[in-house]
């Protein structure tokens, strides 16, 4: 008997409402710091995984400062926990996978209901914070492009004998999208635009109310 389904979700900008990891960067390394990492990055001078080192190394606050700051700013996307909660109860795995920071997604995600947040497996980079600075450690195999590749979380789970849906809105969600047997890409975002130019077959969403009315099978 097949496996049931698995979801594979991306964190900033598809389960919050807004890309937390930006607001993290801008708040502890400072404006300055982010606008000329992303201008280096969009000009081709390095790939997106030294783009997260950068806008993240001048971070001297602590864990619990950062954790602070993220508890406080985050908002999850409406419909988030009823749509955690439908799978939890038919048996989906549930894995969060992003190339953001453990530092602030872990708090955010202490905020659910212990049976919600036991169900979630967590993948995501981690954060060594010192009085020296912020030091990244990506998590997997990188591909060069997306700083944490989540299409090969994609393949794992259907190797195991999963079909997955990928639900996300960004261009580290691509590799995810060519992998996965179906796609949900916030409604008018990079993802949506790419999976049209290539043909992936998705559904636009801007909330998991939405999700749930559409999930396949």
């Amino acid at each position: 008997m097949r496996a049931p389904w698995a979801v594979v979700c991306d964190f900033d900008g598809t389960l919050l409402t807004e890309d937390l990891g930006d607001r993290v960067a801008l708040r502890f390394a400072g404006e300055r710091v982010y606008q000329e990492a992303e201008a280096a990055y969009r000009a081709g001078a390095y790939p997106f995984s030294a783009l997260l080192s950068r806008i993240f190394a001048p971070i001297t606050a602590t864990r619990e400062e950062i954790a602070v700051f993220a508890r406080a700013a985050a908002e999850l996307r409406p419909g988030f926990e009823s749509f955690l909660e439908a799978c939890r109860a038919a048996d989906r795995p549930f894995l969060v996978v992003s190339a953001g920071l453990d530092a602030y997604i872990e708090p955010v995600l202490e905020r659910l209901a212990p049976a919600l947040r036991a169900h979630l497996e967590v993948r995501a980079n981690r954060a060594t914070c010192s009085p020296a600075g912020l030091e990244v450690a990506f998590h997997g195999d990188d591909c060069g492009f997306c700083g944490f590749c989540k299409g090969h979380v994609v393949k794992e789970l259907q190797a195991g004998g999963h079909k997955v849906v990928v639900c996300g809105d960004g261009t580290g969600d691509r590799h995810a999208a060519d992998a996965a047997d179906f796609v949900f890409a916030r409604r008018g975002s990079s993802l949506a635009r790419y999976c049209r130019e290539r043909g992936i077959a998705h559904r636009p969403f801007e909330t998991f109310h939405e999700v749930m009315d559409a999930f396949p099978g």
